[in-house]
């Protein structure tokens, strides 16, 4: 059985026509807490790559701390944090999230920065200098659609709670 130039470009174009569909179709966004989630993570995964413009994205204009620092200050402080020693590996542990309103979210977090070759916590300890914080913060769904934080506190954490 042969097809003909006609019914070869026919199944070529249903299957455009089918691409394009899927490509184009209307995707639901997610909820806040995924939202938020997927954020933490992007600049979890920034400030592990050096990427201070990364992480920053993810910061408000708006931004200010319990500490009293603006987003200016607070990528002073994540500077010292983030570029100091050669290896830096960021995890994120018991990271709670919780719906305020369609636009608004807070989060409560534990993050341990190691300076370490450790790919997995569990190994981190061995020849490692770490940092962990407690974060306690808010994001907000901004004008442009993204969800920033715009503000949060923090506290270093003890040995017997970084697990």
């Amino acid at each position: 059985m042969t097809l003909s130039r006609g019914h070869v470009l026919g199944v070529v174009l249903a299957l455009l026509a089918a691409g394009a569909v899927l490509a184009f179709w209307p995707r639901e966004e997610p909820g806040v807490k995924e939202a938020i989630t997927r954020e933490v993570v992007k600049m979890t995964d920034a400030a592990e790559r050096k990427d201070m413009a990364g992480l920053m994205e993810g910061v408000s204009d708006r931004f200010h701390s319990g500490e009293g620092w603006s987003k200016q200050e607070l990528k002073g402080v994540l500077l010292g944090q983030v570029l100091r020693g050669n290896w830096v590996r960021v995890f994120v542990r018991d990271l709670q999230v919780s719906e305020v309103n369609p636009t608004r979210g807070d989060v409560q977090v534990k993050i341990i920065f190691g300076r370490s070759e450790a790919d997995q916590l569990e190994h981190l300890a061995q020849d490692s200098v770490l940092s962990a914080y407690l974060i306690e913060g808010t994001f907000e769904k901004e004008a442009d659609g993204e969800w920033r934080v715009v503000q949060a506190r923090h506290r270093s954490l003890g040995p017997t709670e970084l697990l």
